[in-house]
């Protein structure tokens, strides 16, 4: 199935409500503000300049919620952009985020499959599966160098 296909579908299913972020537009202070920071930053962007305050995305949540496993993978998918935003960043520093995106995306698809097949849920974390397998794949490949 096409991610085209699932978005489709999914926007189809789901109407959002228009009230604003509470945080603002940043996916990742958004999440600091809910969960109110108290976790350590990953090793995996420690000692990056510009990054130490993104918070959060330490390890991926209980399998038994796939709502938190999803919202962590989310958060390393913005840290990874901001990341790359920031051009005094070298790139092998990223590697150790990179690797955790390949895992959190096999985590994901597996979580996803478990749930029933016409859940919101299931279709926005295979979406974001997909999302993280491809920016792990373009990473490798040499597509940001």
């Amino acid at each position: 199935m096409k991610i085209n296909d699932l978005l489709a579908t999914f926007l189809n299913q789901v109407k959002p409500e228009a009230k604003p972020a509470p945080g603002g537009a940043d996916f990742a202070a958004t999440l600091k503000e809910v969960l109110g920071g108290g976790q350590k930053t990953p090793a995996a962007i420690q000692g990056l300049p510009g990054l130490a305050e993104l918070t959060g995305v330490n390890a991926l949540g209980d399998a038994s919620k796939p709502a938190a496993v999803l919202d962590t993978v989310l958060s390393r998918l913005d840290t990874f952009r901001a990341a790359l935003a920031q051009t005094d960043v070298p790139l092998k520093k990223l590697s150790g985020l990179v690797q955790q995106l390949e895992q959190d995306s096999q985590k994901l698809h597996s979580l996803a499959q478990s749930l029933p097949a016409n859940s919101p849920l299931r279709k926005v974390m295979d979406e974001a599966a997909a999302l993280a397998y491809t920016e792990s794949f373009k990473f490798n490949r040499g597509d940001y160098v």
